[in-house]
């Protein structure tokens, strides 16, 4: 034993290296951290909606659609109207759905001041078309051109035009959260009460119900509706960038 026990001291003060532990030599690095179910960034308020296919453009001309022939409201102001439909573009329903929102009493009828009667003669002259149309088409610089760069309705005085866009009336617009019937409604009501002589207006106070001739297609903040209208050259708005966001509203009251 003792003969051993001298070997074994003398080996390990030949070797000192092996009574010292072990060294691993390298560089930590810090891997990424995976955040399971990330929220997607808000989508741009005036952009389109994903949905359903909406075909881009048709033959830039309407045909009107049959019906009609009833007075809708009392009002002493009398507004006849037809129902057109851009060629290439069939959607069966579009006039119903239109008669109906115009017939609401929550409506401009409600107001007491208007009576709307709709005209189905294809050679009508009617005070008001509402034309349903195809984003390509209404992109048209006699149209509603696109110098704000998102698809929309207008109303055209030139030709006593209501250009309903197919593609918002297909997918809506984010303001309204998918709500399609309520965002239809708007975008009736709304270009409606163009032909009917008011212009834009903006949120009267955070929270409050949106007004029916606010851009609600576009949203819902006053400061993002103004800066909106300062990419249209000569556009002049009423919107002042306070910060208030109202409510979509589908309704002038």
């Amino acid at each position: 034993m003792l003969v051993f026990a001298v070997a074994l001291a003398l080996g390990l003060l030949l070797t000192p290296e092996a009574a010292q532990p072990k060294r691993i030599s390298g560089v930590a690095v810090a891997q990424p951290t995976v955040k399971a179910g990330a929220p997607k960034p808000a989508p741009e308020p005036a952009a389109l909606p994903d949905g359903v296919p909406v075909t881009e453009a048709g033959a830039g001309a309407w045909r009107v659609v049959p019906g009609g022939g009833h007075d809708i409201g009392a009002g002493e102001k009398l507004l006849t109207y037809t129902v057109e439909v851009e060629d290439g573009v069939d959607l069966p329903g579009f006039d119903h759905d239109v008669d109906v929102i115009l017939a609401d009493p929550r409506g401009w009828i409600g107001l007491g001041a208007v009576t709307f009667r709709r005209l189905g003669d294809p050679g009508a002259d009617p005070d008001i078309r509402i034309s349903l149309t195809t984003p390509g088409t209404a992109r048209r610089p006699d149209l509603c051109g696109f110098s704000i760069p998102f698809d929309s309705s207008c109303r055209l005085s030139h030709d006593r035009r209501i250009v309903v866009n197919l593609a918002r009336w297909l997918r809506g617009a984010h303001s309204y959260d998918g709500d399609l019937a309520a965002y239809r409604t708007y975008a009736i009501n709304h270009e409606m009460g163009h032909a009917l002589g008011l212009g834009h207006v903006g949120c009267p106070a955070p929270g409050a119900p949106a007004p029916v001739m606010m851009q609600q297609t576009f949203g819902l903040s006053n400061t993002y509706l103004a800066n909106l209208n300062r990419t249209e050259p000569g556009a002049a708005t009423k919107v002042r960038p306070d910060g208030a966001v109202c409510r979509p509203n589908p309704w002038p009251r």
